[in-house]
């Protein structure tokens, strides 16, 4: 199973993320408030950004969804920053 960042990553390569909306921008120039839609393996999660806390309606701890939506809003996650697992057939 990959790692939260590198589905994070897939999410985004393959366009699957919509941003609805970002408003209210603070000093460091991220927004404040964050509505999106993921398209996920089974169905479209929404990703929600509000007073300060993220969700997902995945409910899942973590979720590679929020960590999309995060790399394009500048709220980069502990698993984002991460770097992504390197396949045992990779290293030789």
């Amino acid at each position: 199973m990959p790692d939260t960042r590198a589905k994070a990553l897939a999410y985004l390569r393959d366009g699957k993320v919509l941003i609805s909306y970002a408003l209210g921008a603070g000093d460091d120039r991220k927004p404040r408030d964050v509505l999106a839609y993921v398209e996920g393996y089974r169905s479209t999660h929404l990703v929600r950004l509000t007073a300060g806390r993220w969700g997902c309606s995945c409910q899942e701890t973590g979720c590679a969804h929020v960590a999309a939506v995060q790399l394009v809003t500048g709220h980069q996650s502990a698993a984002a920053r991460q770097p992504a697992a390197v396949p045992a057939e990779a290293v030789r």
